[in-house]
């Protein structure tokens, strides 16, 4: 008798389009482990998961991701290989589309279960009138996308992010900027890998916030390839915009982190 070995979608060599969930890891993995290179920062590869440290005070932006599900006798090993990678005063985290047992044992706090979204290719409402897109291609613009992703988050005291590098615009990251009376008041930003379009940084000033300002940003960055469809990881708040774009819930991601020491 013949016993089928049925797939489990994760193993290495299985291509990066079996699933939405696989492209959008694989996606996000080569897209910080590609800003690492950018930025002089660093990487490491481990059996099931993939570190990048940018070298930045927001640990957004040092991830370990979860490339396959772990059990659970392996995360001491992971997590013990992300501590000898990051310095001790680096502030990094864990994004796991996969369950993840209780990681405070380890030293890691939970973030929370931001929800995992999938949006089909479709076209996007124009901007609200007043609104002026532009895309980063320059200091001013960059350091426009920079305070206002600081500001929109609530971060001015924790430094300068890591996608503030004009390495990264237009090359590996496609960043935006939306205006009103050359005043600019909201952010976004997507990457492009295995066809999909990934999202991020979407972030508004709160002065100018319930005007449609951050869903015309990340329609605009959507659009950098219109026929893909494009992901993202919401935030609760942003949860009910992505939603008035079309984006669907698939369901919760895990995110733990590592506090500076």
């Amino acid at each position: 008798m013949r016993t089928e070995v049925l797939t489990t979608g994760w193993e290495p060599g299985l291509p990066a389009g079996d699933t939405i969930t696989r492209r959008f890891v694989l996606a996000y993995a080569d897209r910080i482990t590609a800003m690492a290179t950018r930025v002089g920062g660093r990487q490491k590869w481990v059996e099931g998961a993939r570190m990048a440290d940018l070298g930045s005070p927001f640990g957004y932006d040092n991830a370990v991701v979860l490339t396959r599900p772990l059990a659970e006798g392996e995360w001491p090993d992971t997590v013990a290989a992300a501590d000898a990678f990051y310095p001790p005063h680096r502030w990094w985290v864990v994004l796991s589309v996969f369950p993840t047992p209780d990681l405070r044992r380890h030293g890691l706090v939970r973030v929370g279960h931001p929800p995992l979204m999938l949006r089909a290719p479709a076209r996007t409402p124009p901007p609200p009138p007043g609104l002026e897109i532009r895309a980063v291609h320059d200091a001013a613009t960059l350091a426009d996308f920079q305070a206002v992703l600081v500001a929109g988050y609530g971060l001015a005291e924790v430094g300068v992010p890591a996608i503030a590098d004009l390495a990264l615009a237009d090359s590996v990251l496609h960043l935006r900027v939306g205006y009103v009376d050359g005043v600019p008041v909201a952010t976004a930003g997507s990457a492009v890998n295995h066809g999909i379009v990934e999202v991020d940084w979407v972030a508004t000033l709160p002065g100018a916030r319930r005007h449609g300002y951050g869903a015309a940003l990340t329609a605009a960055v959507v659009g950098v390839a219109p026929e893909l469809p494009a992901v993202l990881i919401a935030s609760d708040d942003g949860h009910g915009l992505y939603r008035r774009l079309g984006f669907l819930d698939l369901f919760r991601a895990t995110m733990w982190e590592h506090l500076p020491r």
